[in-house]
């Protein structure tokens, strides 16, 4: 059920000023009102939708007591900002475009799967989590439904090494703080258990985290550390790529494989890193035509910003992305000599003819448009694109677990070229090229292939590259190719 406002634009306006200007009245006065009308109300008269205060209510089980994510006007700016926030072990960034940002701080609840079957883990778990899950909005329109975000590791059990240790096979949060921006409008969220909110100690917590946030909001990022501080030292690893790429050629000159791509690491050393807020806004203007995104948890953040959509679904639709084949952006002559380059071609239509087939079953209309040329700042792609329909509803996750991984970041044929990675590669991939992405209540939702991304701790940077090696691959070339992508995210944090 549905309660909406009636007030109009300039209200909005009005609550955008205040949360600007004067963020601990404006989150006091909404607290208590909600407050107020909570402690009015019983679990069964919440679950009805009697919400005696301007809003909107989803409906929800109350078998055991519901989760609030109460929402309320924010100022627009950019979402990272809410991560300079201190004092919470755990934090997300979701930014598929310019025009849709969401970041979140703490956690509601966590999500963790493990094995072979961790996507369908999450699909129940976060099944179970929406269904207890009641959504208030305070304000002029309905925010957008609340998201959990997170992702997959490339490999179940390739997350369990000190490096990647406490992120897992697969994680994602519903935050406890949120903020959600589009367009024209803006909104910072919280969410807890019902008994928190009504209660006088437990709302008073959630006021003040909010005027935190409010405060972090209003202020840009700083520059003052946007870069690697005293002093870095770069580890490359690049005899043992090459002892990678002849074993690769050797099993595709064999016939056991036709494709298979090579991830390296190279690990940055200095004294102190930027802040994940500070490389992720460096992002932001260097890669506005990626997805950012970000999962932080103690000291450890796991962050990019990924040029390709694994798979996007709106209720009845679907888009997905065939990235593969590349070159270093040098102007339109380097352009047109990738799209006529045979070898990469023919990497590219081994991605287009994996995700085509994976698809199509589910897709009662399937085309595609491409190969284009996909220009990003240090390099240029070749793109496929896909667009569905769906024969039935289906979760996001569902075709998740289809999908990946692609031989974009894997191989072909996908498990033969998995079991060779496994054995023979050392680069300790962990989230990375594994899916990261956002869904809601429906299913609806969008994952990246979480490349172009790295894990940075205090003192060093993990940042990852892959190549796809096929045959008529160099050695030489494919060690160039990686430095290209990994330009992007040296130069965020500074080290460039």
């Amino acid at each position: 059920m549905h309660v909406s406002s009636q007030r109009g634009s300039r209200g909005n306006a009005q609550g955008h000023l205040s949360a600007l200007k004067a963020p601990r009245k404006y989150v006091a006065v909404r607290m208590q009102r909600f407050r107020l009308a909570l402690s009015a109300l019983s679990h069964r008269d919440l679950a009805r939708g009697r919400l005696p205060c301007t809003g909107s209510l989803s409906n929800a089980s109350m078998s055991q007591g519901p989760n609030l994510c109460l929402s309320f006007d924010a100022p627009i700016v950019p979402a990272e900002r809410l991560l300079s926030v201190t004092g919470y072990e755990q934090a997300v960034l979701w930014a598929p475009s310019v025009d849709a940002e969401y970041a979140g701080l703490g956690a509601a609840q966590v999500l963790t799967g493990t094995g072979d079957t961790r996507f369908a883990q999450i699909h129940a778990a976060a099944d179970r989590l929406f269904s207890d899950l009641v959504s208030v909005t305070l304000d002029a329109a309905p925010a957008p439904p609340p998201l959990v975000i997170g992702g997959f590791a490339f490999q179940a059990g390739t997350s369990s090494s000190p490096l990647w240790e406490g992120f897992g096979d697969a994680r994602f949060l519903l935050p406890r703080v949120a903020y959600t921006r589009r367009p024209k409008r803006a909104w910072l969220s919280l969410t807890a258990d019902a008994s928190e909110f009504a209660s006088a100690a437990g709302c008073l917590r959630l006021e003040s985290e909010a005027m935190a946030a409010l405060d972090a909001l209003a202020l840009p990022i700083s520059a003052a550390s946007s870069s690697v501080s005293g002093g870095c030292r770069f580890e490359e690893f690049e005899v043992a790529w090459s002892t990678l790429v002849d074993g690769i050629r050797a099993e595709i000159e064999a016939g056991r494989l036709e494709k298979v791509v090579a991830a390296r690491r190279v690990v940055v050393h200095a004294v102190r890193m930027p802040a994940p807020a500070v490389v992720l806004d460096r992002l932001r203007q260097d890669a506005p035509d990626c997805t950012r995104f970000a999962l932080i948890r103690e000291q450890q953040a796991f962050l990019g910003a990924s040029p390709e959509c694994l798979v996007k679904v709106r209720g009845s639709r679907l888009w997905a992305d065939a990235l593969a084949g590349s070159a270093q952006n040098l102007g339109p002559f380097n352009r047109d000599t990738l799209f006529k380059n045979k070898k990469e071609r023919r990497e590219h239509d081994i991605v287009v003819r994996s995700i085509r087939a994976s698809l199509a079953p589910h897709c009662e209309l399937l085309s595609t448009s491409g190969p284009h040329l996909h220009p990003l700042p240090h390099l240029v792609h070749l793109r496929t694109g896909f667009a569905g329909v769906l024969k039935e509803p289906m979760h996001v996750l569902d075709l998740v677990a289809q999908l990946h991984p692609t031989p974009a970041v894997g191989g072909s044929p996908r498990r033969a070229a998995l079991a060779w990675l496994d054995t023979h590669e050392n680069a300790d991939r962990g989230f990375f090229a594994g899916p990261f992405g956002a869904f809601d209540r429906n299913g609806d939702g969008q994952f990246v292939v979480a490349i172009r991304s790295g894990l940075l701790t205090a003192a060093a940077a993990h940042l990852y590259a892959g190549a796809g090696i096929v045959a008529g691959s160099e050695t030489a070339s494919e060690f160039s190719e990686t430095r290209w992508k990994l330009r992007g995210l040296l130069g965020a944090i500074g080290a460039v």
